[in-house]
């Protein structure tokens, strides 16, 4: 069964500005009539990007939830590059109330875009509940330095093909070349 996400904090910038959008688009820096526009842009792309590769791109906090206790005591929480693990708590078979999960009983390998979760004490859920176990984390680049060029790069290709192209169904040279690029961001499902 596959995880389920919740934000709890959305992120405070965004990987490109509409300065950048302008500078792309050769439209003056001191022309700020389309600034609204152009913001409403990237904030779609970004959305767009984010769900296709399966990634969070500016730093954020959500919640993963889970029915079961993981086979193997591991779980993947793809929706990385995971940061840290906040809490992890459960619902213990029978009990009303979340416990929490000491932080000597886990632990983050975060070493790829891709988090993995290991327990090293085995707990009791409740199989009667839903998302019976609840990990508090934080994902995505802690700064726009941290974003690797290539992200930035099809985020701006994409905004300056929605512009350039707002009625085009089709795919555009600039939508193939951030294709490309998003390419090795893509969490894999097997």
């Amino acid at each position: 069964m596959e995880p389920r996400y919740k934000i709890k904090t959305a992120p405070t910038w965004d990987p490109i500005t509409v300065e950048e959008l302008k500078r792309n688009l050769h439209i003056n820096s001191d022309n700020h009539d389309l600034d609204e526009y152009l913001q409403e842009i990237i904030s779609s792309i970004i959305d767009e990007v984010q769900t296709d590769i399966g990634r969070q791109i500016a730093r954020a906090t959500y919640y993963m939830y889970l029915d079961a206790y993981p086979e193997g005591d591991e779980v993947d929480i793809t929706l990385g590059p995971v940061h840290e693990i906040s809490s992890v708590k459960y619902y213990a078979d029978g009990a009303s109330e979340l416990s929490t999960v000491d932080t000597g009983d886990y632990q983050l390998d975060n070493t790829e875009l891709t988090g993995r979760l290991r327990f090293f004490e085995s707990f009791t859920t409740d199989d009667e509940k839903m998302n019976v176990i609840t990990i508090e984390f934080t994902n995505g680049y802690t700064s726009k330095a941290d974003v690797p060029r290539a992200l930035v790069d099809a985020l701006i290709l994409l905004a300056s093909d929605r512009y350039l192209n707002p009625e085009n169904a089709g795919t555009t040279t600039r939508q193939s070349a951030a294709e490309r690029l998003l390419r090795n961001y893509r969490v894999q499902r097997y």
